[in-house]
């Protein structure tokens, strides 16, 4: 069993080390949407421990986009972003403290489309 989990992990690990910084926030956001579904899923299944820690992972990589952001760039955008960031990661604190399903797919949503944009951004540069 041990063997199996190292390969899946390794595999991570390697396509982590290797991804680019655009690649590394897409992963992020990634993350983050499977981890609000999942999380309500759990939700749904009434398995509120089990929710509450995928909804704090989320919240973790909430976290992690807004602090990468690179604030020195003079434009509106960052800020924007941070804004944005800190919407989401409350949102995601009052989600999961209320059990609020509609709210945290709100939080996944807003993610999604994020991640669309930032897919679409990436690939013109």
């Amino acid at each position: 069993m041990k063997m199996y989990q190292k390969k899946p992990d390794q595999y991570l690990k390697n396509q982590v080390m290797s991804a680019s910084p655009n690649k590394l926030i897409e992963m992020l956001m990634e993350a983050g949407i499977k981890n609000i579904r999942l999380g309500v899923l759990a939700l749904e299944m009434k398995q509120v421990v089990k929710a509450g820690e995928y909804f704090i992972k989320a919240q973790d990589i909430v976290s992690e986009l807004r602090y990468s952001i690179n604030s020195e760039i003079e434009s509106e955008i960052p800020d924007q972003l941070i804004q944005l960031y800190d919407f989401m990661y409350n949102q995601l604190v009052i989600g999961n403290v209320d059990q609020d399903i509609q709210v945290l797919q709100d939080v996944q949503k807003m993610l999604t489309e994020l991640l669309e944009t930032w897919k679409e951004l990436t690939e013109q540069q």
